[in-house]
């Protein structure tokens, strides 16, 4: 028998697959305009997981709309600059200015958090009621007038729309189109946290630092309001390629890989006193996100390379696209707001997708003629980007390609 949490007077009722940053911004978003939401997470008990998380303007913007702004600044940490340093003696590449200048610009700031910070105000900002546990989707059915959900215990959960954020390796993707495995990006990321007092001589506050070197590139900035430093790496290691956030490394497993590279950094390394180990996997895209009334969201539909930190970021900006096109939508109109979804959103996703893979293989330059160029053009960066390499993606606004989508149905209308 289907379950359906639809009620008298209510819009519609979207069941969101997964409880991450991702899903959970879709709740939420959803939730303000008052469309019923049901979030149906597999585990028996949330807790959040994984290290840092560096979260640009343009979704920081979003997340302000929500009603978050005053919560998520409590927590994450605005930097005053960014630098890019050479990885054998440290030399600043590029520096690029942030904190209050850039957040009027941007109309929001860059911020650091440490990542379950994020997902635990996001929790607290969810409705009572709207999260379920323990409940494993193993397929999703569409029928006259309604998408189901079916869960591993037999409950079957009806809806006008299901979202997939159930991650990567998506099962309700994998009910759409088929067995589709993710792909090793051919990256391993190490992400550690340091305690304030152990390493706040190494780190000057307000800095971002990333260092950037052949086959490896390391970053260090302040999360947990400015109590943790975030120590992350990424090495070259396609002999490794397993999925995880608990796999669990010592500093003696990262010092090999960066042998030669500047001191300060390695002494980073060697306070960090363990590190969570990943290998980065990406999804192909898709022709399609949207089948009836399904649709993918954040890394089911476009999971990507952290090189532009737009992982959570795209998520985000999902969401909010998503609640926007389904705002004032009744149930005979579903199929076509999930295609103003998706023509939306895979664009920017693709794009980013393609960009953040070619900002690897620009940090892991070896030396030579190739980085001669590339340094070359950070030296002068600035006279264009005054904010920085990540300055176009920021500037983005998911709102901007809503209101244009908007205009060309109004005019199409108007005809």
């Amino acid at each position: 028998m289907d379950v359906s949490v639809r009620r008298a007077g209510d819009n519609l009722h979207v069941v969101v697959v997964g409880g991450g940053i991702g899903g959970l911004c879709a709740a939420l978003a959803l939730r303000q305009r008052a469309i019923r939401v049901t979030v149906l997470e597999q585990a028996a008990e949330l807790q959040p997981a994984g290290a840092s998380i560096d979260v640009g303007p343009n979704a920081i913007r979003l997340l302000d709309v929500l009603g978050l702004g005053t919560a998520i600044r409590a927590v994450g940490v605005r930097p005053e600059a960014v630098e890019l340093l050479r990885w054998e003696d440290g030399v600043c590449l590029l520096r690029a200015p942030h904190g209050w200048p850039a957040e009027e610009f941007f109309g929001a700031p860059l911020l650091d958090f440490l990542r379950p910070d994020l997902q635990r105000i996001l929790l607290v900002a969810l409705a009572p009621g709207s999260l379920v546990l323990g409940a494993e989707v193993r397929d999703v059915q569409q029928e006259v007038g309604s998408a189901v959900a079916v869960l591993t215990d037999g409950r079957r959960i009806a809806a006008d729309v299901v979202v997939a954020a159930d991650g990567i390796r998506s099962t309700v993707r994998e009910r759409l189109i088929g067995a589709d495995d993710p792909v090793f990006s051919g990256s391993v990321v190490y992400r550690g946290v340091v305690p304030r007092d152990l390493v706040a001589d190494l780190h000057p506050p307000g800095l971002n630092r990333y260092w950037i070197g052949p086959g490896r590139h390391a970053v260090a900035y302040w999360i947990a309001g400015g109590r943790l430093l975030a120590v992350n790496v990424a090495v070259q290691k396609t002999e490794w390629a397993r999925e995880s956030w608990t796999d669990v490394a010592s500093s003696r497993e990262v010092l090999p890989f960066f042998e030669g590279w500047h001191e300060p950094l390695l002494e980073r390394f060697r306070r960090t006193d363990s590190f969570l180990r990943g290998a980065v996997f990406v999804r192909r895209p898709l022709a399609h996100w949207s089948y009836g009334r399904v649709t993918l969201l954040g890394d089911a539909a476009h999971a990507m390379e952290p090189f532009q930190a737009q992982g959570a970021a795209q998520a985000i900006e999902d969401a909010f696209a998503l609640a926007d096109c389904l705002t004032g939508v009744d149930s005979d109109g579903v199929a076509e707001a999930l295609a103003r979804y998706e023509h939306v959103r895979m664009s920017r996703a693709t794009d980013l997708q393609v960009s953040s893979s070619s900002a690897a293989s620009r940090f892991y330059l070896a030396d030579g003629a190739e980085q001669q160029a590339r340094d070359a053009e950070y030296a002068t960066l600035l006279d264009r980007l005054p904010w920085g390499h990540r300055q176009r993606i920021w500037e983005y606004d998911v709102r901007d390609a809503l209101q244009t989508i908007k205009k060309g149905n109004n005019a199409e209308c108007n005809r």
